[in-house]
């Protein structure tokens, strides 16, 4: 199963003492900056924030970016200091907003946690996207009545929430990256919030990745955006109940999170055994040759197997968006170090978040039993000869 991995580490592991860290670290995403070959990494973590309680509720856990870098593909520096990316952790409904790349009011969907970065290029330029919650989690592992969000009155009511958000979803967000600025740690210039790319109405949304150039669709040139809604069957296209891979087109980034200009057509529902609860993109498509996209995909059994890694192939039709080439039905990448296994959870999981070209192999950025950060290498020849033999 794991004979196209080449090595595999974890680089590491929660932060003692730090108050935004010192829980789990997980679900790194990486990008080369072309310029200067640099190897750009942003990372979840998170820990107890008493700061940001409120009375009588459980202990928030909020969710932020982190950020890292190397210069050789496999040691990484860690700015452990702070995070690059937090939430603002507002509670009063006016305060909920936030000013996006233009310079306009926006509702603020990253207020209460930024999960599982993805980070790729469209055209030369570096975005990133991310799944955000309006409010913390709370200790969301545990069973004994502590683990739920801390989300004030008003929001719990739909009525009293103008943001569609009384159910506290995943919502996805797209961010364009400065690397020079992500470079110097000068976080706050190296992050410009474009917009939401999902409709609350329609539930969770995770996983949402974007190919990295535009392509004519219907006769209009468009991003081509994957995404994992958890309730297929919530938008009218779709009858699917459970959480699958969905392609997209639209004209504007702003238009996917709206039922206006979108074209959606499922590429894969849960099939097969090993992902019987879940199936979802787990890094963004590269291209491979001319034409042709590699992807790299995850499936869930249940909590107790967890979480493995497969790939696909699609390519690109006229005036259409890109179609499944080539399909692995088997798990080829599992849990297979003690790293991976949990402790605190009890579900295995090595989740990719993060897949790169590097020295003629894939070097793979991902999440250990959702608490670790590590990498592995992917010998690219012998997949490509599985995948073209599929």
């Amino acid at each position: 199963m794991n004979d196209i991995v080449l090595w595999r580490k974890k680089i590491l592991s929660p932060v003692e003492n730090s108050d935004w860290a010192s829980e789990m670290v997980l679900n790194p995403a990486i990008i080369e900056d072309p310029k200067t070959k640099r190897i750009h990494m942003i990372f979840r973590a998170t820990g107890p924030y008493p700061q940001a309680r409120i009375e009588g509720e459980p202990m928030p856990y909020p969710i932020f970016l982190g950020y890292a870098y190397s210069d050789d593909g496999e040691n990484f520096t860690f700015d452990l200091e702070k995070p690059a990316l937090s939430p603002a952790l507002n509670y009063d409904k006016e305060k909920i907003y936030l000013t996006n790349h233009k310079g306009e009011k926006a509702i603020d969907f990253t207020n209460g946690c930024l999960e599982d970065p993805r980070l790729f290029f469209i055209e030369d330029e570096c975005y990133m996207t991310a799944a955000c919650r309006m409010f913390a989690p709370g200790a969301y592992w545990k069973t004994d009545g502590t683990g739920g969000a801390c989300i004030p009155k008003w929001a719990n009511n739909e009525e009293e929430n103008p943001f569609g958000t009384h159910l506290n979803p995943t919502v996805s967000v797209l961010y364009k990256v400065d690397l020079q600025a992500l470079s110097e740690q000068n976080y706050e210039k190296a992050f410009s919030y474009i917009c939401h790319l999902n409709n609350p109405k329609y539930g969770e949304d995770r996983d949402v990745v974007f190919f990295s150039k535009r392509m004519m669709v219907d006769g209009k040139l468009c991003y081509i955006m994957i995404q994992r809604p958890v309730t297929p069957d919530t938008y009218p296209e779709f009858t699917e109940t459970k959480p699958s891979i969905v392609i997209s087109a639209a004209e504007n980034f702003e238009d996917f999170a709206t039922d206006n200009n979108v074209k959606r057509n499922l590429i894969l529902s849960p099939t097969e055994d090993w992902q019987e609860e879940r199936v979802g993109a787990s890094v963004p498509p590269i291209e491979i040759s001319e034409g042709r996209w590699l992807l790299n995909y995850h499936g869930k059994k249940d909590d107790i197997v967890g979480y493995g890694q497969s790939f696909m192939t699609f390519k690109e039709v006229d005036n259409d968006m890109p179609v499944l080439e080539k399909l692995s039905k088997e798990k080829m990448i599992a849990c297979a170090e003690d790293f991976e296994q949990p402790s605190r959870f009890e579900t295995p999981c090595v989740f990719f978040t993060g897949m790169i070209f590097h020295k003629g192999d894939l070097l793979v950025s991902y999440g250990a039993a959702d608490e670790r950060v590590c990498l592995l290498k992917i010998d690219y020849k012998k997949l490509m000869e599985k995948m073209d033999n599929l």
